[in-house]
């Protein structure tokens, strides 16, 4: 019988992913805590004894189901149409989860949840999925699962319900990764920084998203995943990456508005590009999961 050992939500962005020097410059003489959240976040990983990482892609739009990424492996050279001045000429070469992209797909047919095993190798991840295998990545399995375009918040917790039913139906231990922002509003292109420090929260785009994001924060570590899913309308209106749906399919996993795991943060709040990030790890082993 698989287990959901542990899950968090991820920062992705690429500013993580510059030189060193540059990130400390943006950083008015200090860099991004998020790049040592990393390390923090890898230190809570070792300790579930994972051997398969489920990352909630919200580059990855998809339409008209649900996607998961099942092919047995995945290699190749990754370079960002967004942005290729920072993420270029990446090596990848990661092993799929295929055995459970097959059960989450066959739950998703019996419980009437749209859900596509894409079988190819051919498909080419997103910087989401990308980022995150250099500082988190230790030869777990990787599957990816997609944001469905058309999906509204009840569909996402119900892809997110057959996710956590199929990892109970396998033999993995998996960590869930939500790899996103959470307000995702950016600013213009001729925004003037309010706090020299780039990675400070002054820079988000709207300081009514910096107050949202806090009180999600909060009600993330006390364990109140309802009342955040309760206000998935605020987090549309701020543009939460993803559509929010990384979040809701990881909480939908872990039994949705009855998952009571507390949020730790794994790392201070910043801004990038205007938009509100943050590493916090839920432990889930500590609540009982209801499915």
């Amino acid at each position: 019988m698989g287990h959901i050992v542990g899950a968090a939500l991820v920062s992705h962005h690429p500013g993580l992913f510059r030189p060193q020097e540059e990130r400390v410059a943006m950083g008015n003489g200090r860099d991004s805590d998020l790049v040592e959240g990393y390390t923090r976040l890898r230190r809570r990983i070792d300790a579930t004894g994972a051997d398969t990482l489920l990352i909630f892609d919200t580059h990855w739009f998809t339409s008209g189901r649900h996607i998961v990424a099942g092919a047995a492996g995945y290699r190749g050279i990754y370079t960002s149409n967004e942005m290729p001045w920072i993420l270029h000429d990446i090596a990848y070469d990661y092993p799929g989860a295929p055995a459970l992209a097959t059960e989450i797909a066959a739950v998703g047919a019996r419980k009437g949840v749209m859900v596509e095993n894409a079988t190819s190798p051919h498909i080419d991840p997103e910087y989401p999925t990308v980022n995150l295998l250099a500082p988190l990545w230790r030869g777990e399995r990787v599957l990816s699962a997609g944001i469905c375009q058309n999906a509204r918040a009840h569909h996402f917790l119900a892809m997110g319900e057959v996710i956590g039913e199929a990892i109970a139906r396998s033999d993995a231990k998996v960590v869930l990764l939500a790899s996103g922002a959470m307000s995702h509003r950016m600013v213009d292109l001729d925004f003037q920084p309010r706090n020299p420090r780039w990675w400070h929260p002054d820079n988000i785009s709207d300081q009514r998203h910096v107050a949202l994001d806090r009180e999600v924060i909060d009600a993330w570590s006390r364990g109140d995943h309802a009342a955040v899913i309760e206000r998935y309308p605020e987090l549309r209106a701020a543009a939460y990456e993803g559509l929010a749906g990384h979040y809701l399919q990881m909480v939908g996993a872990l039994g949705g508005v009855r998952c009571t795991a507390l949020g730790t943060a794994m790392s201070e709040y910043e801004n990038a590009m205007g938009t509100g990030n943050i590493h916090i790890w839920f432990d889930v082993l500590a609540q009982e999961t209801v499915r």
